[in-house]
């Protein structure tokens, strides 16, 4: 008799697993602290919140880790169903996606990164004319070329640091919260100046027309507002922002 329980309860602990639902979630674990590794392990804001908002939705998230520029025609070819990636709904990218309303809207500072002995980009209208490397698809990207500099595109950040610190360009413009972390490691650069987004604001992306997961998750999100979740998780990853 004890067996046969022991044979049930496995079953249905199989049959619950098994026909649990799933959400194909994508990101680029490259943006300390809104995603990032530890080891094999993807952490960070983004992920945190993503996973308490799935809680409230009934999904089990299945994560992937892409390039960043990779995420949005991976979400139009239903390769993954939704991209959490501290990602702006910018006007080019509605074009081609949809977004739920904003997760984080607090105003987002651009770092504007030199070599330390750099004297021609003191601030960041002086990348005007100057090269200046970003990392492909990103909002730095865009707010780079409105201030007059020669784009130079890589797939991650850290290759563009790498390119600035062997000279190859002149300056990389980073989110200043990734860059912070990855600065203390490195004395060969600083920042010259911060670029501030006159359209602050990140949301999670899914496939043009889907509006149904849209309501899903505007409303997880309002759940895990409610009960105190999404408090507790900016208080972790934002510390600096909440006492503000």
């Amino acid at each position: 008799m004890k067996k046969f329980l022991v044979l049930m309860l496995s079953l249905i602990l199989f049959v619950s697993s098994f026909g649990a639902k799933k959400l194909y979630v994508g990101t680029n674990a490259e943006f300390k602290p809104y995603e990032y590794l530890e080891g094999d392990k993807i952490v960070g804001f983004d992920i945190e919140l993503m996973e308490a908002m799935g809680k409230e939705m009934g999904y089990e998230i299945k994560w992937n880790n892409m390039t960043f520029d990779g995420l949005l025609p991976a979400l139009q070819m239903g390769k993954i169903d939704a991209v959490i990636a501290g990602m702006s709904p910018t006007a080019e990218r509605k074009k081609a996606v949809d977004f739920s309303k904003p997760y984080l809207n607090f105003q987002t500072g651009h770092s504007v990164i030199v070599r330390v002995n750099e004297t021609s980009v003191v601030k960041k209208e002086d990348l005007n004319g100057k090269t200046a490397g970003v990392q492909l698809g990103t909002k730095q990207e865009e707010l780079a070329k409105a201030l007059g500099a020669n784009i130079v595109r890589y797939d991650s950040f850290t290759g563009a640091l790498l390119a600035l610190k062997q000279s190859k360009i002149d300056a990389v413009v980073l989110d200043e919260q990734a860059s912070a972390k990855y600065l203390k490691t490195m004395p060969e650069v600083k920042v010259a100046d911060t670029i501030y987004d006159e359209d602050p604001g990140e949301s999670i992306a899914v496939k043009k027309g889907n509006k149904k997961l849209i309501e899903e998750l505007n409303s997880a999100f309002d759940k895990v507002v409610e009960n105190g979740t999404y408090a507790k998780i900016l208080e972790k990853y934002f510390p600096e922002k909440v006492s503000k």
